[in-house]
């Protein structure tokens, strides 16, 4: 009975590695490219002015 339990428990912890990628690209990445950093919309990042220190909540 050991024996089963052990057997699932290393079972489970494979599965979860394969499904996290360890042993590779994960299956979930199948069929994906990924783009390169200078790609991915950067004007669409807009940044405003800093909040002064007193006006900020507390």
């Amino acid at each position: 009975m050991r024996f089963l339990l052990t057997l699932a428990v290393v079972a489970n912890l494979a599965l979860l590695a394969y499904g996290q990628g360890f042993f590779g690209p994960p299956p979930s990445e199948n069929g994906r490219t990924p783009r390169p950093l200078s790609q991915r919309n950067q004007q669409t990042l807009t940044l405003g002015t800093p909040i002064p220190p007193e006006l900020t909540p507390r």
